[in-house]
């Protein structure tokens, strides 16, 4: 996939998850919780494939995420708290699965936009301009 393509691509999920959460019900905010880490782990997993950072079959892996964030954050593309911070999104996402009634709160769709777009700028380059 040309990687112009998959950033506009994935600008336009970031969008989706935030229109989603702006709608203030937990259906939503989950459903918008799962577009963004689909998100993130697309960004991260692509820009691994492209830098040779994973085999092909570590990149298809349970356990690729977090080795993937492990070996950009060893890169200096992300800081220690940002790998950190990425991780337990990613995890409220597995709780949320796994827990009934767990409620996403609006917060947390905000702070994960702000990673995505740190993964953009840091990993493509790419800084959203204020209409995206």
């Amino acid at each position: 996939m040309n990687e112009d393509l998959l950033i506009k691509e994935m600008v336009e999920q970031i969008c989706l998850s935030l229109a989603l959460r702006g709608s203030n019900r937990d259906p939503t905010n989950r459903f918008a919780l799962t577009i963004l880490n689909n998100t993130v782990e697309i960004i991260l997993k692509f820009y691994a494939a492209s830098h040779g950072l994973l085999k092909g079959s570590e990149i298809n892996s349970q356990e690729a995420f977090v080795s993937i964030l492990d070996k950009i954050k060893d890169q200096n593309k992300i800081a220690n708290h940002e790998k950190k911070d990425i991780t337990k999104y990613h995890e409220i996402l597995v709780e949320f699965h796994i827990k009934d009634n767990f409620m996403i709160e609006d917060n947390i769709i905000d702070e994960y936009v702000v990673l995505a777009k740190i993964l953009l700028a840091r990993l493509y380059d790419y800084r959203a301009s204020k209409i995206e």
